[in-house]
């Protein structure tokens, strides 16, 4: 096994995207992947080397001689063995550190979802998606969906509820100039910039800078520096502008840049909105998890007299022209009230869980200072429900249709409707059929298909429903078949959206992905 500094070395590059508890969570993962097709192994390839902590491979199937023209992780000498088998043998291979099982068992068949961490269900029958997908939303376990059928492939994705701290979402600099708390409005004062000559005036933080020219404005005009106009926020920047000891020098410019986003009113995002009037946001007992007990401790903070409508400030500021000691003490000054404010939302924390009859330290202070850190990064997703897809019209439906891709969702679905109906996919062979059959019954599956699909448009709302002629003969040409390279990227899209869910790092996409290698065609439909 190797040492942690052996691992630090080793993953340092994801180490910089998702930090040590991401990896600590990636190496805890269970992943339970059903099919060992060419889809399944690039998809736990991408899983296997950045260590994830143990998969189950779920299939019956055996080594053919197609899968050792398209699939890397099957060799000749597999031909006949369990692919299954093959393939958890030779991806271990690439990490040591991963442990891999194989269950030789038909993935209709698979029960046992304890302890599992997600599911990956790789070309599936879409009635074992389906049976899969509703026991997943019901346990919370996130299941991610792929088929692939020759150029063209999809992704979907299904969890009831997954909550994000470390979203890695761009926010604007949390600066409080429009209304320094007393320890910025403390330092902004203690400089006269009157009384500076001009490399001294070049060196001041332009924070200071902004909250003199917005009480000079305020004084001026007698108004109050709320809901400001952008003519009012011009005026500023023209004081700024007027403040400056010559054109051109960065600090200033850095003021007249940043007034936009500084010179606002102080505004909570609709992502934190969302959480924060959540039902869950006003839950405290023993089933309730970290997140939302901390989110309700966060609801008490902003709601408080010392919150004001505002999220603890996390501690950072951007870089900006200045000395180094004139930055450090205004680094200090932000840090110090990131800290104060993380005070005030513990003791909001300890009211929750005390009412929630659980230990005082029930959240670790680890959590609690990430989660100050990220409060205005927070997001919520709820997806859309893959196993009632049969029975009503899917919830994407509009914008699959918006995004030019509502043929080939309906092709992916007509197909599933197609296998159930004759036991195998447009475009294979029916068994015992000769080689000159094969033309015919091309032609045939590719008339029911087209009209399979065309009943499901129709029934889902569209209008004088069409379905290409080339992406039904696609369908029908591949049989289904995978082809080496467009598995490769969406087992890539599989896995990064695995790792998104697993470590509750960055936002996995809502809704359903739709490739097309033939047409250059990549839509990520959100819900």
């Amino acid at each position: 096994m190797r040492t942690e500094t052996d691992k630090a070395q080793l993953y340092d590059r994801q180490l910089r995207l998702w930090q040590k508890d991401g990896q600590a969570a990636l190496e805890r993962a269970r992943v339970v992947v059903l099919g060992s097709s060419t889809l399944a192994s690039e998809s736990l390839k991408n899983l296997v080397l950045p260590g994830i902590g143990e998969f189950i491979v779920v299939d019956d199937a055996l080594v053919s001689e197609a899968d050792v023209r398209t699939n890397f992780f099957v060799r000749a000498s597999d031909v006949g063995e369990s692919r299954a088998q093959s393939i958890v043998r030779n991806l271990c291979e690439m990490n040591p550190d991963v442990h891999g099982q194989a269950v030789v068992k038909a993935p209709a068949d698979f029960a046992d979802l304890s302890n599992v961490s997600l599911v990956i269900a790789c070309a599936q029958p879409d009635k074992t998606v389906r049976a899969l997908g509703e026991r997943c939303w019901s346990a919370n376990i996130p299941m991610i969906t792929a088929s692939n059928a020759g150029f063209i492939a999809e992704v979907r994705s299904a969890v009831r509820e997954h909550t994000i701290v470390e979203s890695h979402g761009k926010v604007w600099p949390d600066l409080r100039v429009m209304a320094p708390f007393a320890e910025l409005r403390a330092y902004a004062d203690s400089f006269d910039l009157s009384a500076l000559d001009s490399t001294d005036l070049a060196h001041v933080p332009f924070v200071v800078i902004l909250i003199k020219a917005a009480d000079k404005w305020a004084a001026e005009t007698g108004l109050e520096k709320e809901g400001l106009t952008y003519k009012q926020r011009k005026e500023i920047s023209a004081l700024v502008e007027k403040m400056a000891p010559a054109a051109g020098e960065e600090n200033f410019d850095e003021a007249v840049a940043a007034i936009t986003t500084s010179c606002s009113d102080y505004v909570v995002s609709n992502d934190v909105n969302r959480i924060l009037t959540d039902p869950a946001a006003n839950t405290a007992d023993a089933q309730t998890s970290n997140f939302w007990l901390l989110a309700n401790a966060l609801r008490r903070y902003v709601a408080s007299e010392y919150g004001a409508g505002k999220m603890p400030h996390s501690g950072a500021i951007p870089d900006m022209k200045a000395d180094t000691q004139s930055y450090v003490n205004l680094q200090r000054i932000y840090k110090q009230k990131a800290e104060q404010d993380k005070a005030e939302l513990t003791q909001c924390l300890r009211k929750v869980v005390q009412e929630a009859a659980l230990a005082a330290d029930h959240v670790s202070a680890g959590e609690i200072d990430t989660f100050c850190k990220n409060t205005s990064r927070l997001r919520l997703v709820r997806t859309h429900v893959l196993h009632h897809e049969a029975e009503t019209a899917p919830e994407l439906w509009d914008n699959l249709v918006n995004e030019g891709v509502s043929e080939h969702y309906a092709l992916f679905r007509a197909a599933g409707v197609f296998l159930e109906k004759h036991g195998r996919y447009p475009g294979i062979p029916d068994a015992g059929a000769g080689a000159g059959d094969l033309d015919a019954q091309c032609e045939q599956d590719a008339r029911e298909l087209r009209a399979i699909a065309v009943e499901l448009m129709t029934a889902w709302g569209s209008k004088d429903a069409e379905v290409a002629e080339s992406l039904v003969a696609e369908f029908v040409r591949s049989g289904y078949m995978e082809l080496h390279n467009v598995a490769a990227v969406v087992g890539g899209i599989v896995a990064q959206e695995t790792i998104k869910l697993i470590t509750h790092q960055y936002v996995p996409h809502n809704g359903i992905c739709i490739i097309d290698t033939a047409n250059n065609v990549l839509a990520a439909v959100k819900a």
